[in-house]
């Protein structure tokens, strides 16, 4: 019950941030490896690619919350706010397409790796670019019942 209230006060800040520190994290653990390069035995390598997959589906329900609540909310109340989100969609649509290929391929193809790190990469640079430029903007801009708001319904329609 406790556990519950906490969640419904959550802000939409606080709710983007635990994805992309989750998110974050499962880089983190990929790129400790091993890699089929660096000597993978292939229960290692069927790891990889589960975690993967999982990184796959948290990122694209990630990217939909954010295409149907943050992005329409930052180009509503901040100032530039349309080229902030289309940045911002622009770097998610890329993220797809590389996801999509690395999805395709198995943990033990050369190419599986290079997606993987060029992924890291983009997705990485998106959560800065959101946390650095978008979320302060719109923080600014939004009353703290907005924000928790947000927040609720993004944890509602999970």
């Amino acid at each position: 019950m406790l556990e519950e209230r906490k969640t419904e006060m959550e802000d939409v800040f606080e709710v983007l941030a635990t994805d992309h520190e989750e998110i974050r994290q499962v880089l983190a653990e990929l790129e400790k490896g091993p890699t089929a390069a660096t000597g993978a035995c292939e229960d290692q390598l069927m790891l990889r690619k589960m975690m993967t997959e999982e990184l796959i589906v948290e990122q694209a329900k990630h990217d939909e919350i954010e295409r149907t609540d943050l992005w329409p909310a930052v180009r509503v109340h901040v100032p530039g706010g349309d080229q902030l989100a289309d940045r911002a969609i622009c770097q998610q649509l890329e993220i797809g397409e590389l996801l999509a290929e690395l999805d395709k391929l198995d943990a033990s193809d050369p190419e599986f790796e290079e997606l993987l790190a060029a992924f890291t990469r983009a997705g990485r640079a998106h959560f800065d670019f959101e946390e650095g430029q978008v979320w302060p903007r719109l923080r600014a801009v939004l009353t703290m019942k907005a924000a928790t708001e947000m927040g609720r319904k993004i944890l509602q329609g999970r």
